[in-house]
């Protein structure tokens, strides 16, 4: 028996590496059908009408492609986030969907760390001034500042936040969370993390790294009440999605010295636009959505999301399963 995937991918996020890369992970018995974005509406159909399993990065279903996804077993994402899917739709049809199983974890929490590290000591400026023929030296010194032994407040303490906090333990710092419910005393020890309220961390944090799925109960979750709450040397990063942020109010905060700074990876609007306000902020560092794409982050997703589809295959559940 074989077992067909259909590959649903968006070219320009996918390159032609990763899509061989996904080719020599087939494994025997399987087949794969390749689908761009873009593709014929009647080809893409036929394709997804036709699979066992789909993966996609990313994975957006019309509501007609769902209906005549008649023999799926599972939507496998290549992302963490999947605030784009109508997961009650596929809960109505009993078709699980699973995200990429905390892949792009240990990339998007060192990319944290490192806005962290840019934002305190400067980086961009220094180097830009430097490129541009001028020597700072010592001028900037005074307000950069380190992470060793601050207290770090993450919020969101998934497979994500959790990794960040390991990393943490070597900068000595003092890790404080926040999530819906908290972890497992275990869990904690292992992290040397403790758990907070919501308006506690933002009070004692003097980072805040922000790591919670874009729901609507997390639209808006930074806003310009929680800002306030923060001390005026504190940074805040977000590496999750733009939205979580309101971002009229960050920006307001950041001009006004209410926060010290901002790490941003994510924009409520992306592209970011070259007339938004941040990318004028001196306090501010920039990134364009690549915190969690790497080339050993895309071997990680290509290893999970099929071998997740041969377990489902062989009769097992699927890992990671977000509905």
């Amino acid at each position: 028996m074989t077992h067909k995937i259909a590959f649903l991918y968006e070219p320009e996020f996918v390159p032609p590496q990763i899509i061989q890369m996904a080719e020599e992970r087939l494994a025997p018995g399987f087949e794969l059908t390749l689908v761009e974005t873009e593709s014929p509406n009647a080809s893409r159909r036929a394709a997804i009408g036709a699979a066992d399993f789909i993966i996609g990065y990313p994975a957006e279903l019309s509501p007609e492609e769902l209906q005549s996804a008649a023999k799926l077993k599972l939507l496998q994402i290549l992302s963490a986030g999947y605030e784009y899917l109508d997961l009650d739709s596929f809960r109505e049809r009993h078709i699980p969907v699973a995200n990429n199983g905390g892949a792009n974890a240990p990339t998007v929490a060192e990319h944290a760390i490192l806005l962290i590290l840019a934002v305190f000591k400067k980086l961009p400026l220094h180097h830009n001034t430097l490129v541009n023929g001028v020597w700072l030296g010592a001028e900037e010194t005074l307000r950069m500042r380190e992470l060793r032994g601050k207290t770090l407040g993450i919020v969101g303490f998934g497979r994500i936040g959790q990794e960040i906090a390991r990393i943490a333990q070597g900068f000595q710092t003092v890790t404080i969370y926040n999530d819906l419910k908290p972890v497992s005393e275990t869990l904690e020890e292992e992290t040397r993390t403790t758990y907070a309220p919501l308006d506690t961390l933002l009070r004692q944090s003097d980072v805040v790294t922000i790591h919670t799925a874009l729901t609507p109960q997390n639209h808006g979750l930074i806003n310009a009440s929680n800002l306030a709450l923060m001390k005026s040397s504190a940074i805040v990063i977000n590496t999750a999605r733009g939205p979580v942020i309101d971002e009229p109010a960050l920006i307001e905060a950041l001009q006004n010295g209410t926060i010290a700074g901002a790490g941003l990876d994510v924009f409520v609007d992306e592209p970011l636009g070259k007339d938004s306000p941040l990318v004028s902020l001196p306090n501010v560092v920039l990134t364009p959505h690549t915190a969690g794409i790497t080339l050993d982050t895309w071997a990680r997703r290509i290893e999970f999301g099929f071998s997740n589809v041969e377990r489902v295959a062989a009769g097992e559940p699927p890992q990671s399963v977000i509905s």
